[in-house]
């Protein structure tokens, strides 16, 4: 049972290793609001639940990747926050 519970925390471990931060979200989520147009749209409230949903669904490739887009065609293909990848 201790093998089971080991091994359980160990791959959670290994999963949140992928895991942005709160800051790198924000970065990336204004970096995208930007160039989108969106910038002035979003009030600070709003902004914190993209946050919680970044760090729950996106890695860390895909938060840089947003972050340092430099156009929307660059920011889609970071699969930046997206329901399923594209093939």
């Amino acid at each position: 049972m201790k093998r089971i519970l080991l091994l359980l925390a160990m791959s959670g471990a290994v999963a949140a290793c992928d895991k942005p931060t709160a800051d790198e979200c924000k970065v990336a989520i204004e970096n995208m609001q930007k160039l989108l147009g969106t910038a002035n749209a979003s009030a600070t409230a709003d902004i914190q639940g993209e946050i919680r949903r970044c760090r729950g669904g996106s890695s860390k490739t895909a938060i840089q990747c947003a972050s340092a887009a430099k156009t929307v065609d660059e920011l889609k293909a970071c699969q930046f926050m997206s329901a399923k990848p594209e093939k």
